[in-house]
């Protein structure tokens, strides 16, 4: 029997790699940048840009509650310029 695979499959083999190379610090995500922006196969890059417009909205809003919670000590630096 023949098996035909378009340009997007992506097979167990390539996934089992691609958590084993992601799991490593730094190079995991060198690899998911390259991965995003590099090669033919639509379907993995359009996986692992997901992981990065996701790690983009986590980021924002780590900072937006960052600043959130720090933004009554910013106030008062600010006041305390504005004194002298």
């Amino acid at each position: 029997m023949e098996q035909k695979h378009d340009k997007n499959y992506v097979s167990v083999g390539f996934w089992m790699l691609a958590m084993l190379v992601m799991a490593i610090p730094c190079v995991g995500w060198i690899m998911i940048v390259v991965w995003a922006l590099a090669g033919e196969n639509e379907s993995r890059k359009n996986y692992f840009r997901a992981l990065l417009a996701w790690f983009a909205i986590w980021v924002g809003l780590f900072l937006v509650l960052l600043l959130v919670g720090l933004w009554p000590a910013i106030q008062q630096q600010i006041e305390g310029l504005l004194k002298r």
